[in-house]
């Protein structure tokens, strides 16, 4: 069996050029992001999909199918019509790899239905040959010293062995193992998965690589923001305190408990963190300003 590194990110609103539509009573402005300007408005413009259609080997219910479709169209989209529909494909690749056709390939036929200074229609067909169905084979991990319980590592994914091969799943496992390592104070961790394909049993394994790079105790933390005794009154919340192992998880509740984000701020965008790699120590700095300041 070859082994493949596997990209298991999964599209979602943060995938280049689609954004998930919202209330416009429920939208909320970051004051500190910068804002489009009329002309950004313009170069991006809107593309709506007038009509989606599927074809070729779906190997889906139709069911699945107009799940897959409806999902697709109630997005909102923007950029060039062949940005707009690369996004498309991967969102429709992704949804046949969720459901265990891991090789499916996708190509497309995209019209222009109307078009305007800032605002744009297209048709899109998309072929889908969805090829064979798989399911997982086993789940292993290579690398880990830090954290050596196998089982505990296990846990953090929930496909079972046996169960539909899924892009989402392993995108979530992979997600659980690095905040598992966060919050050990290992800040550098990165992986590889890597995928081992059995076709006699219609299998896929996942093998992942694994460099948990250097752990990291907390020196010091402050607050950026307030005056001093203020700043001593919130830090006796923190459950952070100097010379135990960084937990980004902690460091991320003393920010949500403490301070005003505004809507689409991450609480890790106002943890602000000074390495001193030689001593395996990090100095924490919490932003509470209201627009933080790289």
């Amino acid at each position: 069996m070859d082994e493949v590194p596997l990209d298991a990110s999964q599209p979602g609103a943060a995938a280049a050029g689609v954004s998930d539509a919202a209330s416009p009573a429920t939208q909320e402005i970051n004051p500190c992001a910068p804002q489009p300007t009329l002309l950004d408005r313009h170069v991006l413009g809107a593309v709506t999909v007038a009509k989606l259609t599927l074809n070729g080997d779906l190997r889906l219910p139709p069911r699945d199918q107009n799940e897959i479709t409806s999902s697709i169209k109630q997005q909102s989209y923007f950029g060039n019509p062949d940005e707009v529909t690369a996004a498309i494909l991967e969102r429709v690749r992704a949804a046949w790899q969720n459901r265990g056709y891991f090789k499916v390939q996708v190509d497309d036929d995209m019209k222009v239905l109307t078009s305007d200074a800032v605002s744009m229609s297209i048709v899109l067909a998309v072929h889908v040959d969805a090829g064979q169905q798989y399911r997982l084979g086993q789940i292993t991990f290579r690398g880990n010293r830090g954290i050596s319980n196998m089982q505990g590592l296990r846990s953090l994914f929930t496909m079972r062995e046996g169960d539909l091969f899924s892009r989402a799943a392993v995108a979530e496992g992979l997600e659980n193992l690095r905040n598992a390592y966060l919050q050990f104070g290992y800040v550098n961790f990165a992986f590889i998965p890597n995928t081992q394909i059995d076709e006699s049993t219609r299998t896929i394994s996942l093998a992942i690589d694994m460099d948990e790079g250097q752990q990291f105790f907390v020196s010091t933390i402050d607050v950026v923001g307030l005056d001093g005794q203020a700043s001593e009154n919130v830090l006796k919340d923190s459950l952070l305190k100097p010379g135990e192992i960084y937990n980004n998880k902690l460091a991320d509740r003393f920010v949500q408990e403490h301070a005003s984000l505004p809507h689409g701020t991450s609480p890790q965008s106002r943890v602000r963190l000074h390495f001193d790699e030689p001593a395996g120590r990090v100095a924490i700095a919490f932003d509470f300003r209201r627009c933080p300041v790289e």
